[in-house]
């Protein structure tokens, strides 16, 4: 049973995903007979393998999604874009239902509830209208007859739009915010929040996760409150009610929002709290990553951006944090916790080519053979000709070693498809709601890296593909007054460069303003006016990535917080990555994502500085020369260096790493080029020597919160060296 269990996970997530690619085809082209009987087949194997077991409201949901389909197979229903948003709804619940029975082997408490909900939605009955039309409140929404009589008075009374919404627990993820619905619903007379199911202890509580539920009152018609919803058809029923007061309506002044200070300090002090709550040590490190992503956060929505390790360290306690939120600097914990206990990974599967396992169970037995081979030599040691034999033995072994290395690398290389397939969806649904009309081309899906690095491009693609359709690609109104199509075009390009892989995100839009970037620059405190008109329009481009930079106009569930590119530039650069945006106001912009083939191995520039070896990632060295002491300028304790026709900043590593100067009196300077997100940077080293294949280990033990510092490596010879992160210490 277990075994049969098992195969219907696999082969469900399969399916929905076929389905999923299906119903993407059958919304542009509405005449596909194959993809109409892709997705019917779809739905129908669900079906049929779902009532294998214990799971009715999967069961039914697929069943009426069938009879659906098969309405549209029978040419009694056509498909619209109305109808694709319910069916992708359903995909997506069946996606969730998936991934709960891998985890926890059941559906969740919800489930007949959700499938309820969606069924309506497939069989076409009104979210709400029709029913609330036919009875009162107390039938349809019976939560209004027990309004309070403050309620009431609030308010005011008479026919009234009567709204009741439950968002889908994941909607964070599928970019709905239920504030921002709710701000575009005309006379909001009340709001109730309002826990849709019993809330968990604080220390399970999974802030990703929507558990509430929303009910208001709205003076204007159900005509006019229903386009706020348009988007969650599924999960909100509205109709008419009216409400009579209990006492005469009585006009309430609403009262002034707090400024941003105070409910920005009221949410840092609520975060102080959760730091001091009981728990467990696993629980409280938890709590702990929680609350320093939040702060993070809060401080760079106050344009008080801080270093995340500046964060994490403040993040030990109630009292450390709010020290470190007075004077901006934390004091070190007194003691350092014990390291909690292994948690249990969750199972992952890989699935492997038999070609590419056979390969490397050939490599794995030749070695065993040839490794035989050195006990018989070690006992000749004393013969003619050792030398010679141990040489060439050496060589063959080293090869084997080098071919294994190559074969078990390409065990963990995965097309980009994994993460490039998600995007038609992504696109489909955001320029929908954007009511944009965008056209995604995808090329390179069958290039392979590490499995690693395609779950660091996960949220940086996410990223961009949204900016490019909010920011980037005009309305059809905007476009053709400029010239251009109604339609834009959004293209993603992934190819292998140099031993690593490229993803280029690129769109024909608006561009980027350089103008407007400065102007928002000096606005936000980020730059001087001097500074700015300095700059660049390449220069002023990349402020994008700044944290906390938005030239949106206003917050929409889209965009308009500041964060989203500064994001993506860290996630690729932990990754041993950099990015580059090229932008032509009137035609487009272009971002490019540069990252190794794999996180296994990574090749470092070794450098020598006071006697001591240290790695730099190639991924960040633009170059390597040495310069003449004449020509380097200094500005009182600062250098600079002109490299490549730009002035580029000069630092000197051993100034970065607190060690002593070089008294010697040299004519030039070795110096490294290295390309971060915010420009070049000159590093004056005492030397540079080879470039070498390493495995990164990440620090551990009591050097885990060293600074500077990504990890450790052993050089071929058998040397240790430390490798930088040369952002963090610049």
């Amino acid at each position: 049973m277990s075994e049969l269990f098992d195969q219907f996970v696999v082969e469900a997530q399969e399916l929905l995903e076929a389905a999923g690619g299906a119903l993407l085809a059958l919304e542009r082209d509405p005449a596909d007979r194959a993809s109409v009987d892709e997705l019917f087949r779809a739905f129908h194997t669900l079906k049929g393998a779902s009532a294998l077991f214990d799971m009715a409201p999967f069961t039914r949901l697929v069943h009426v999604g069938e009879d659906t389909l098969s309405l549209l197979r029978d040419g009694r229903r056509g498909m619209t874009p109305d109808l694709a948003d319910r069916l992708f709804r359903a995909l997506d619940q069946c996606a969730r239902w998936v991934a709960a029975l891998e985890e926890a082997g059941t559906l969740p408490a919800d489930a007949a509830e959700a499938a309820e909900t969606l069924v309506r939605a497939l069989a076409g009955k009104p979210a709400g209208g029709e029913e609330a039309a036919g009875g009162g409140a107390a039938d349809a929404f019976p939560w209004v007859a027990a309004l309070t009589d403050e309620e009431r008075r609030a308010a005011e009374g008479g026919t009234l739009t009567a709204i009741d919404y439950t968002p889908d627990p994941e909607c964070f993820f599928t970019g709905d915010d239920p504030l921002a619905l709710f701000r575009r619903v005309p006379d909001l007379r009340l709001l109730r929040i309002e826990p849709a199911e019993p809330l968990p202890p604080p220390a399970q509580m999974d802030p990703y996760r929507c558990v509430l539920r929303f009910r208001a009152l709205s003076g204007a018609a159900v005509e006019a409150v229903a386009p706020a919803f348009r988007s969650v058809p599924d999960q909100v029923r509205i109709g008419n009610v009216t409400l009579a007061p209990t006492v005469a309506p009585l006009a309430i002044a609403p009262s002034a929002a707090a400024p941003p200070g105070s409910l920005a300090a009221a949410m840092l002090e609520e975060q102080a709290r959760i730091l001091d709550l009981p728990g467990s040590t696993a629980e409280r490190d938890s709590r702990r990553a929680a609350v320093a992503r939040a702060v993070a956060a809060i401080l760079a929505a106050l344009g008080r951006p801080a270093g995340r390790a500046a964060v994490e360290a403040a993040c030990t306690d109630a009292g450390a944090l709010r020290r470190f939120l007075v004077d901006g600097s934390a004091e070190k914990p007194a003691s350092v916790e014990a390291q909690p206990a292994a948690v249990s990974a969750p199972r992952r599967s890989l699935r492997v080519e038999p070609e590419r396992m056979d390969a490397l169970m050939a490599l794995v037995g030749e070695l065993s053979v040839v490794k035989g081979q050195l006990g018989p030599l070690v006992r000749r040691t004393g013969e003619a000709g050792i030398g010679r034999d141990l040489k060439s033995f050496s060589d063959r072994l080293d090869s084997l070693v080098g071919d294994l290395r190559h074969a078990a690398l390409r065990l963990r290389l995965l097309p980009l498809a994994r993460v490039l397939d998600p995007l038609p969806r992504l696109v489909r649904d955001t320029a929908r709601r954007l009511d944009k009309t965008v056209e995604l081309v995808l090329e390179g899906a069958e290039t392979e890296a590490d499995k690693d690095i395609l779950d660091v491009l996960g949220e940086p693609l996410l990223h961009l593909v949204r900016n490019a359709i909010d920011h980037g690609i005009e309305t059809p109104e905007r476009r053709a007054a400029a010239g251009k199509p109604p339609g834009g075009t959004l293209r993603v390009r992934a190819f292998q460069d140099k031993g690593g892989v490229v993803v280029e995100v690129s769109d024909d839009g608006g561009g980027i303003d350089p103008s407007a970037m400065r102007r928002a620059a000096v606005a936000k405190g980020l730059l001087e006016p001097d500074a700015a008109a300095a700059l660049s329009d390449a220069d002023a481009v990349r402020l994008v990535f700044a944290p906390g930079f938005s030239t949106a106009g206003s917050v929409s569930d889209l965009s308009g917080r500041g964060v989203g590119m500064d994001v993506v530039r860290a996630a690729v650069e932990r990754a041993g990555g950099r990015v580059e945006i090229a932008s032509t106001p009137g035609s487009g912009t272009r971002v490019r994502l540069a990252l190794p083939l794999t996180l296994s191995i990574t090749r470092v520039v070794v450098v020598e500085a006071a006697g001591s070896l240290y790695g730099i990632p190639v991924a960040l060295v633009g170059g390597v020369q040495r310069v003449p002491r004449a020509e380097i300028r200094g500005v009182k304790r600062a250098e600079s260096v002109v490299l490549r026709d730009r002035v580029v900043p000069l630092v000197r590593l051993r100034r970065l790493l607190g060690q002593a100067g070089d008294e010697r009196v040299l004519k030039a300077d070795c110096v490294v080029l290295a390309e971060l997100g915010d420009g070049p940077v000159a590093v004056a080293v005492d030397d540079v020597g080879e470039r070498a294949d390493v495995v990164l280990r990440p620090m551990t033990g009591v050097l885990r919160g060293l600074r500077g510092y990504a990890g450790t490596a052993v050089l071929g010879d058998g040397r240790l060296i430390l490798v930088l992160d040369l952002r963090e210490l610049l």
